[in-house]
């Protein structure tokens, strides 16, 4: 499947959502795989968590490619959605984040997985959250939908 940048301004509580390359015309370089693993396990050790928990859910989800935008508008190595990355970097890292910056991605994404954990206590349903939604997770434990997803980045952790 090919994936296309999705250019949009995203505008939240009346501001204009911090500038990104794509918005300027510019495609972020291409990051090889040697430095998108560095950047999500320095992430994960930020955040106190296992790096291959880390590079386990940024395999999965864009297989370490920064530049992967998903159909929904995911962005880069963590697949986080810009209005996630919104509330996510003020509340969670105290500044707003630019999801076409590989470090600030796997940021947010680790981070995002560190709230989850913290709040549920489990990985399985942190997964699920950060796949579904916290408040999803919270009222109906893990989708059937997400089964897959959950399993399937838990043995994939494993691996790295």
């Amino acid at each position: 499947m090919r994936l296309r940048a999705v250019v949009a301004s995203l505008v939240v509580f009346g501001t204009l959502a911090t500038p990104v390359p794509a918005l300027a015309g510019e495609r972020a370089a291409p990051l090889d795989r040697g430095t998108a693993r560095l950047l999500l396990i320095q992430a994960a050790r930020h955040h106190g968590l296992r790096p291959g928990f880390v590079l386990a859910v940024a395999y999965w989800e864009s297989g370490w490619n920064q530049q992967a935008v998903s159909r929904t508008g995911a962005i880069g190595l963590m697949q986080v959605e810009p209005s996630t990355a919104a509330w996510a970097g003020p509340a969670l890292l105290h500044r707003r984040v630019n999801l076409y910056n590989p470090r600030d991605n796997a940021e947010v994404g680790a981070a995002l997985l560190r709230y989850y954990l913290d709040r549920l206590h489990s990985p399985a349903l942190a997964l699920a959250a950060y796949y579904q939604g916290l408040r999803a997770t919270i009222r109906h434990g893990i989708y059937r939908s997400s089964r897959s997803y959950v399993r399937g980045i838990l043995r994939l952790a494993k691996q790295f």
